[in-house]
């Protein structure tokens, strides 16, 4: 049997338009008679075999509208020669933490951009965010009841692509973007509290434990990171 393939590349005319709008961008394409959309960056730095893993599971299970990974989900990740950087493992778990508390939803890594999606689920408009849009998916999921699934998939660290930017920066972004989503002052008030927690600790423990090994999600909050003293 003979298989036949097509490549379509769609390009933004005014040029690199940021994350959140080229993610838009494949949901809008995937409208147009798809039923499964995969999404994974382009850096190298995600595991292929993943990919059909995720396709096997929502061809198994057509009820499943939402496949995320995580790199920290299970001891299954790989760690090459270079060390994967503090700064941005330790975000992404006090990050997936908050998000978790904020929209009711138990992810073990809310960052990872290997997903696979149900197409009928997808939004057309969102506001995109930029390098938040992870969080303002997470938003959606929860103000529409979609269903999530986590897959483990290993975590890759290539030694050219390093933390972007100053990581409290970042941090405090993030936070302002999960401030804007909330209606109520509660919620606000919850997330000051956790950004003022969430940047402390993690000075802390960037600052005392900067050769420690990468624990999954769950490992990670049993540690009594703060009882141990600075190394």
């Amino acid at each position: 049997m003979s298989l036949s393939y097509q490549l379509k590349t769609v390009r933004h005319e005014l040029g690199p338009l940021g994350y959140g709008n080229t993610i838009l961008t494949l949901f809008r394409e995937a409208k147009n008679g798809y039923d499964i959309l995969i999404t994974f960056d382009a850096d190298l730095q995600h595991a292929p075999f993943t990919i059909k893993e995720i396709i096997d599971e929502m061809v198994t299970n057509p009820e499943l509208d939402l496949i995320s990974t995580s790199r920290y989900l299970t001891y299954r990740f790989w760690k090459d020669n270079t060390k994967v950087p503090v700064d941005r493992y330790v975000t992404n778990m006090f990050l997936t933490k908050t998000i978790n508390e904020l929209f009711d939803i138990q992810i073990t890594d809310a960052f990872c951009g290997l997903k696979g999606y149900r197409v009928r689920i997808l939004p057309t408009e969102i506001d995109h965010a930029g390098y938040s849009f992870p969080l303002v998916f997470w938003h959606y999921t929860h103000q529409n009841g979609i269903g999530v699934k986590e897959v483990e998939t290993p975590i890759i660290y290539r030694i050219d692509r390093r933390s972007r930017g100053e990581w409290k920066t970042r941090t405090n972004d993030y936070f302002q973007k999960l401030e804007s989503l909330t209606r109520t002052e509660t919620q606000k008030s919850l997330i000051k509290k956790f950004q003022n927690q969430t940047i402390v600790q993690i000075t802390e423990i960037i600052d005392h434990y900067t050769d420690f090994p990468i624990y999954t999600y769950s490992d990670f909050f049993k540690i009594k990171w703060f009882d141990q003293g600075s190394k």
